[in-house]
């Protein structure tokens, strides 16, 4: 997945500035009667979830018995809670990963490329694979894994315990068919090279194969069949009884997903759950299952009919209903009451970029709104679905806490974050602005920040800061502080806009589809409709719009200042896919389908195809040891620029990944504030 990380540091924002706001309180746990919250300065507050009434904690429940793991130079180490460090592992290789079993009588974690376990109550560390390599890989993933379908959370741990301690369910990835990339940077006297498995689009990806082990060691019983490399595999999910693990299993070309249960001891497989597209189904680390107490069945999430809705089937896999309905999406999952029969939810519903709180029957009726009003919904639910945390804000209003009970009475309002000095500081005007594509049919949120003290007829330049990514939202309804840059290209006469086209999540699957076997094409033909109502409010100069994005966002500006040269003036792109080709296979396959069914598309979606028509000013940056997005990309281009002769600026960062760190990243900044100035304030 491509990095969302804006040029701008569009995000920055959201840090707390005293100046503005003070850091709203956080729920750190429930308690009987109360909630516990984190404050400012650590320090814990408790509210009875009854009266409203303050009061302190002085340590969190049970602090004395929690013990957790952590590596430190490579060896292993068991922390008591207030008590000294052990050390667990002593060897030259580095562990990776250590996890706790639930009942925390153990430990598993990977020593090159083995699983292993060490009980704790006598240090008994057991090897339980055997043929860990440079290639085979058990319960550690292989690059695309990690990044596209476990996620980057999971810093490569392919390993799951079950709930009663007893089984490690692992992937065991063969790497041996996965093309080798080499890496290349400038440091010392003989440089630096450094190779990856990284499959690209068209090339054989992974083979995974499913393991299941006692946490004491024995026999791996395989899921069947064996040695099939026709899929890819998803996050497992083990019953809560323990008695079979669950697996997703998804065809290469990722329209078609079964959820298929493995026996224990035999590795046989039976199918639960099976879901076709016409597009894509996405794989990835978004819980998608949730079991009942009972047992008895299963919430399925799905966006087979254009939006991801809930649906109940009983523990076998048949279907019973539909929960949830309607064009919407539901986000999370909170809670599911079965004594009460009722789902608590949240999702984008209501109003364009606001989050909202939801129940519902699990039969799908007696559908109710907790939150009110446009804003944006941060909920904790108390464990017995009585009562609810919601952290709003919308973009005039800065975060306020409030308690509630899940029947709609408020208990307390608990905190306005504003601070002492918010109304003497001199914050821009911001709007959330809702248009519709040109064809009619789709939401484009906008986030505008105006200049300060706008004169009437006065033309300012525009920046748009853009990720662009299928369903990865930019745009929200919900407060953001002012950072100094921010309010120093108001102050200087900047309009800047985050926006979001059909494709990032607003309008659903339904948006998202328009952009099979077609990346680049409505995203900018959405930009350029936004562009387009910029410069009717009066005050946006055509002969100054600029756009900016890294990664993802860094392909759309590449193409924007290409394929849509007679809209976009200025581009900065960083870390930027050019070529679908030069991308994973995981990602670019699931939304382009392979090379070989769709050469038109990849063709017609490279900035290669129209690196002739760029006539603006167009600044790119990469990252030489980029392990992600490969430099590559931009040298690909900037080979095609030249060749073209067109002009254009670059800048390369040595020792520098997906993104830019310390002096590296402070010089991007820099860069990055020249080039604005330079181009669209001092020559104007």
């Amino acid at each position: 997945m491509l990095a969302q990380q804006s040029q701008l540091s569009t995000t920055a924002n959201q840090d707390n500035n005293p100046c503005v706001t003070n850091p709203a309180w956080r729920v750190s746990h429930w308690l009987p009667g109360k909630v516990v919250f984190t404050g400012a300065e650590n320090n814990l507050i408790t509210v009875d979830i009854k009266s409203g009434t303050l009061g302190t904690l002085e340590k969190s429940l049970n602090d004395d018995e929690k013990i957790t793991v952590e590596v430190v130079d490579g060896d292993i180490y068991l922390n008591h809670y207030n008590k000294q460090r052990e050390q667990l592992t002593h060897t030259p290789e580095e562990e990776k990963n250590p996890t706790l079993s639930p009942d925390s009588q153990y430990v598993a974690f990977t020593r090159s490329n083995d699983l292993y376990t060490i009980r704790l109550a006598d240090k008994k560390e057991t090897r339980l694979t055997a043929d860990g390599s440079d290639v085979i890989l058990n319960g550690y993933a292989s690059w695309v894994y990690m990044e596209e379908i476990l996620g980057r959370g999971s810093r490569y741990r392919a390993f799951w315990w079950s709930p009663d301690s007893e089984y490690l369910a692992f992937f065991r990835t063969d790497d041996s068919r996965v093309p080798l990339f080499t890496i290349t940077d400038s440091p010392g006297q003989d440089g630096y090279v450094e190779t990856i498995r990284y499959p690209k689009a068209g090339e054989p990806a992974p083979q995974v194969q499913t393991g299941i082990v006692k946490a004491g060691g024995g026999a791996v019983v395989w899921a069947k069949p064996e040695n099939d490399d026709n899929y890819y595999f998803g996050l497992p999910y083990w019953r809560p009884d323990s008695k079979a693990l669950w697996l997703q299993r998804l065809n290469h070309g990722q329209n078609h997903l079964q959820l298929l249960e493995m026996e224990l001891t035999t590795g046989a497989l039976r199918e639960i759950y099976e879901e076709t597209q016409p597009t894509w189904i996405a794989i990835d680390d978004e819980p998608r299952i949730r079991f009942l107490e009972s047992g008895k069945g299963f919430v399925w999430q799905s966006d087979k009919s254009g939006w991801n809705h809930l649906y109940l089937h009983d523990i076998n896999g048949k279907f019973l209903n539909q929960i949830t309905t309607g064009s919407y999406t539901v986000l999370e999952v909170l809670r599911v009451d079965e004594q009460e029969k009722t789902v608590y939810f949240t999702c984008y519903k209501d109003h364009v970029g606001c989050v909202d709180f939801y129940k519902v029957g699990l039969n799908g009726k007696y559908l109710q709104r907790l939150s009110f009003g446009n804003y944006t919904h941060h909920i904790s639910l108390s464990p017995g679905g009585k009562h609810f945390v919601t952290t709003y804000s919308d973009v005039k209003t800065p975060p306020k806490v409030a308690l509630y009970t899940t029947k709609g009475r408020l208990i307390k309002e608990l905190q306005d974050t504003k601070g002492e000095s918010f109304k003497n500081c001199q914050n821009p005007e911001t709007d959330f602005v809702v248009l519709r594509s040109e064809d009619g049919l789709f939401d484009l949120p906008v986030r505008v920040t105006w200049p300060l003290n706008r004169e009437e007829g006065k033309k300012y330049p525009v920046i748009l800061s853009i990720y662009g990514g299928p369903n990865a939202m930019s745009v929200r309804e919900g407060w953001r502080n002012t950072n100094d840059e921010t309010l120093r290209l108001a102050r200087d006469g900047v309009i800047q806009a985050v926006i979001d086209h059909r494709g990032s999540g607003h309008n659903g699957k339904t948006g998202q589809n328009y952009m099979h076997r077609n990346l680049g094409y409505w995203e900018i033909k959405d930009y350029t409709q936004v562009v387009k109502w910029l410069v009717e409010q009066g005050q946006a100069d055509p002969e100054r719009i600029m756009i900016t994005g890294f990664s993802y966002g860094g392909y759309l500006t590449c193409y924007a200042m290409t394929y849509g040269a007679g809209v976009f003036t200025h581009g900065i792109a960083g870390g930027s896919v050019t070529d679908w080709l030069l991308y994973d296979a995981v990602y670019t396959e699931r939304f382009m389908d392979a090379p070989a069914e769709n050469p038109e598309g990849y063709k017609t979606a490279s900035v290669l195809t129209h690196a002739g028509k760029l006539k603006g000013r167009l600044l790119l940056t990469h990252g030489l040891r980029d392990e992600n997005v490969h430099v590559q990309n931009t040298f690909q281009l900037v080979s095609s620029l030249e060749d073209l002769d067109k002009d254009f600026e670059l800048m390369i960062y040595p020792e520098s990944r997906h993104g830019y760190r310390g002096a590296k990243r402070e010089h991007s900044h820099q860069l990055t504030l020249r080039f604005i100035y330079e181009n669209l304030l001092l020559n104007k």
